[in-house]
């Protein structure tokens, strides 16, 4: 027999001193990964998300990184992100929200400052915190009795993962150079910027342009080379993306969502909206009320 005891004068207390709750948490098999939860930010919470199999680029504040087997993505709360994923960069992952995040010496819902690099590869703790992720998903599907208790702590575990990654990182043998992008200079986040804040109006290329007193083809070039999107397209995720977030948290019907993202017309909102996630809005929001269901009449069996 083996016996191992816990080494108390290792215990390593939580920072903030504020108890973070967990929100939710999504599990993503590679052959769903085709359907995109495209550009949106979460103002509410940050999140965690592991990468399981496979590799593909993530779009986070305006740049570009590649995300491998083992790394895990952070997310702090308000940065848009993009999970840039097709058929042919299918990536498995896990991911989880967490709110009333206090870590030391950073705002709320922060985990890393906004400096500082969101890719970092587990190494060795791959399995620990893989199996983490998994524990916290199957608990919560099933929803026994105990399971949101259990899965604070869980989560308090998977904190404490985090912060041993940061305070000490795994060494990696792909530089962090070959991970990002070099990203959008000073005139790219000015696109950026305008389009955040008026992509639910009627702007293209042009009137971008104009109100920015630059070519047409000029800010094309400049922002597609920084962030790997054209502008029209950026427009059209951005939209997306927050239609995405729409369905899943308002009751908002169709109609209303397709005019607050910038679509006059409802039909071509469901066409444009079809084609670029896999399914039509009222599907989509039906994939995420049926899971809630589920989750719901589980509790209610136990």
């Amino acid at each position: 027999m083996r016996q191992c005891f816990v080494r108390k004068n290792k215990l390593r207390p939580f920072p903030g001193g504020v108890a973070p709750k967990l929100l939710y948490v999504s599990k993503i098999e590679s052959e769903d990964s085709i359907y995109p939860r495209t550009l949106h930010a979460h103002d509410n919470c940050a999140e965690i998300i592991l990468i399981c199999s496979g590799s593909g680029y993530y779009s986070i504040d305006g740049k570009r990184y590649l995300v491998q087997e083992g790394d895990l993505v952070f997310l702090n709360s308000g940065v848009l992100h993009d999970e840039m994923s097709d058929s042919n960069t299918l990536v498995a992952s896990y991911c989880c929200a967490i709110g009333d995040l206090a870590m030391e010496g950073l705002p709320v819902n922060v985990l890393v400052p906004a400096d500082a690099f969101p890719v970092v590869p587990c190494g060795d703790r791959f399995e620990t915190i893989r199996k983490l992720f998994e524990l916290l998903f199957e608990l919560l599907l099933t929803a026994k009795t105990g399971a949101d208790e259990t899965c604070h702590f869980l989560m308090m575990s998977l904190l404490t993962q985090v912060q041993i990654l940061l305070e000490f990182p795994v060494s990696c043998e792909v530089a962090q150079s070959e991970y990002r992008e070099e990203g959008l200079g000073v005139l790219g986040f000015r696109i950026k910027g305008y389009i955040d804040e008026h992509y639910h109006e009627d702007i293209g290329l042009q009137s971008i342009a104009e109100e920015l007193n630059i070519s047409p083809y000029y800010l094309a070039h400049v922002f597609k080379e920084g962030s790997g999107y054209s502008p029209v397209n950026y427009i059209l995720r951005r939209r997306i993306g927050e239609a995405q977030t729409l369905l899943i948290n308002t009751d908002d019907n169709v109609t209303q969502i397709s005019s607050l993202v910038g679509y006059d017309n409802p039909s071509h909102f469901n066409f444009i909206f079809t084609k670029h996630v896999g399914m039509s809005p009222l599907k989509y929001r039906k994939s995420y009320t049926v899971k809630s269901e589920t989750n719901s009449k589980a509790k209610s069996n136990t």
